[in-house]
């Protein structure tokens, strides 16, 4: 799993040039709905398995297994969302302009 620092270098090296024409936005937005779907999908889970006829004990171990995997999974996306935030603020209007 990338840390902070790696993600910021990632996109620092995007930013330098090493990719052409780069939406930020379309990429913070593209992030933004695959957490929401991560997220909805995790739900969805917890909820099938709540509502099981298993042990309630073991639901809830279940349950406890399936959210520690869910929240290891979205940090990759939470980190990328915000890195992006960050640049995308910092970014001036011309270069968001060049960007779209």
């Amino acid at each position: 799993m990338p840390n902070q620092q790696q993600v910021s270098a990632a996109i620092n090296r995007l930013l330098a040039g090493k990719i052409g024409c780069l939406d930020l936005h379309g990429l913070l937005q593209d992030t933004r709905r695959t957490l929401a779907n991560l997220d909805f999908a995790h739900r969805h889970e917890v909820q099938r398995i709540e509502s099981g006829k298993a042990d309630p004990a073991l639901r809830r171990q279940i349950v406890a297994g399936l959210t520690e995997r869910h929240y290891k999974r979205r940090q990759p996306y939470i980190m990328l969302i915000a890195e992006l935030q960050k640049h995308t603020s910092s970014a001036t209007p011309y270069e968001l302009e060049m960007a779209s």
